[in-house]
């Protein structure tokens, strides 16, 4: 049988075979230690080992199932036992993070009845994972504009007199923007700091 390179770096494979539903693929991640994630000693001491079938990208037109061997270890430090991290299969997912991608884009373009008779995955299923990524992109979406607005923001600070006479208040403004901030009532360089502490310094602060 022809070997097929399966593009998952953090994998060695063990074995292929061409079987009449598809394409199995057996491997093993290539990592032998694992870092507990309750104390986070590093260790690799194996307990046992438990075999997930999961769904990957289709070869040659071919539905491919990776056979994945995963080690459960037993920590040194505090005796827990826990499952190796794998970077490319997300908790008790039965389908690759990139052939989930895959099947949202081709949601995008279709609809998820058709994407889910096609590809033959339940339609709840289907359904959850389209979410799940939409839902993970809007975020990533308005963090990156929030981002770039913060960035592209000029401020000024100006005086302006409230009332004929010498009564004056500091300003604080987004010049780009053109958008008065926020303003207080005389124009001391505490008032400065204050405006800037409250309109600018508080929001970076919250984002942390």
């Amino acid at each position: 049988m022809l070997s097929i390179p399966l593009g998952l770096p953090e994998f060695k494979v063990i074995k292929q075979e061409l079987l009449s539903y598809g394409y199995a693929i057996h491997v093993e991640k290539t990592e032998t230690q694992e870092r507990c994630p309750h104390c986070g000693f590093a260790t690799s001491s194996v307990h046992d080992r438990r075999t997930r079938k999961v769904r990957d990208l289709a070869i040659f037109h071919q539905p491919v199932y990776l056979f994945v061997k995963v080690k459960r270890y037993r920590c040194w430090n505090c005796s827990q036992v826990f499952s190796a991290s794998l970077e490319s299969i997300s908790p008790n997912q039965h389908y690759t993070n990139r052939f989930c991608e895959y099947l949202y884009e081709l949601c995008e373009g279709s609809t998820i009845q058709e994407v889910s008779r096609k590809h033959r995955i339940p339609y709840t299923t289907l359904e959850r994972i389209y979410y799940s990524i939409a839902s993970k992109k809007a975020k990533e979406r308005q963090t990156a504009i929030e981002a770039s607005s913060q960035e592209g923001m000029v401020l000024s600070l100006d005086e302006i007199a409230v009332k004929k006479g010498h009564q004056y208040e500091t300003v604080l403004m987004d010049a780009r923007a053109g958008s008065v901030m926020g303003m207080h009532a005389d124009r001391q360089c505490d008032s400065a700091i204050n405006l800037l502490s409250q309109n600018v310094l508080s929001k970076e602060r919250s984002k942390r």
